[in-house]
């Protein structure tokens, strides 16, 4: 099968993208984007893999919708005092400055990026980048810390904690038991850090999305889906 195929769904046509790993069961991934990743057992045809998609079609419509709905409209970002940016999900404003070295630091309300190329988009989009990664390494162990106990129970050791930039997901639970978060996450409010990790964490026990799955997060987080519906509509 080709790494990229599509269904018909009513009056609509969805693109999909496959994957094979050593896993058992299909699995099919909707990110906030919108993209549709299926992942298959390497040994799994063609055809059952595409019949399975289609099988799935309304929930994939419907997640797709509902990722839509909250999407937010982002203005292109110029990168000039005054404008807006976030951090654990509190707006900061950027103050822009001449300066003969680069450094970029929070101060009160406000984010003071300081350069010699002010004018140079890419030089302040490497800053705040830069800055926002210090801020991840900082923060996320120390969620991780915070919310690992509610594990406890279930038998579980904290996994590596892996920081690094992500286009589709805010997380992911990797197979040799490594948590990874999106580095932009760090953007988002600290109750939404925290349902991430929860997310994942709960992918320790249950691979899918199910009833086990859902259990486990009541148990952990009992609001984790209004925290879910706060990330989707808070990195503006």
């Amino acid at each position: 099968m080709s790494a990229d195929a599509w269904f018909q769904w009513g009056r609509r046509r969805i693109a999909y993208s496959v994957a094979r790993d050593e896993r058992r069961r299909l699995k099919i991934v909707v990110s906030p984007s919108g993209s549709v990743q299926v992942i298959a057992p390497h040994d799994a045809a063609d055809d059952e893999v595409q019949e399975r998609v289609r099988r799935k079609g309304g929930w994939i419509a419907a997640q797709i919708d509902d990722f839509e709905q909250y999407r937010p409209r982002t203005p292109p970002r110029q990168y000039i005092s005054g404008e807006t940016h976030l951090l654990r999900g509190i707006q900061y404003r950027l103050k822009v400055h001449q300066n003969d070295a680069s450094r970029i630091f929070l101060s009160g309300d406000r984010i003071v990026l300081e350069t010699p190329h002010v004018e140079s988009n890419v030089h302040k989009v490497a800053l705040l980048d830069h800055f926002y990664k210090l801020e991840a390494h900082a923060e996320f162990p120390r969620r991780l810390r915070d919310v690992a106990p509610l594990f406890a129970s279930e038998g579980t050791a904290p996994p590596k904690l892996m920081i690094r930039p992500m286009t589709k997901r805010w997380g992911s639970y990797t197979p040799k038991g490594n948590l990874v978060l999106n580095q932009d996450l760090i953007r988002a409010p600290v109750q939404c850090i925290d349902y991430v990790i929860v997310h994942e964490l709960a992918h320790v026990f249950e691979p899918h999305h199910g009833s086990r799955w859902r259990q486990l997060m009541d148990k952990a987080m009992p609001d984790w889906r209004d925290r879910k519906k706060k990330l989707e509509t808070s990195l503006v």
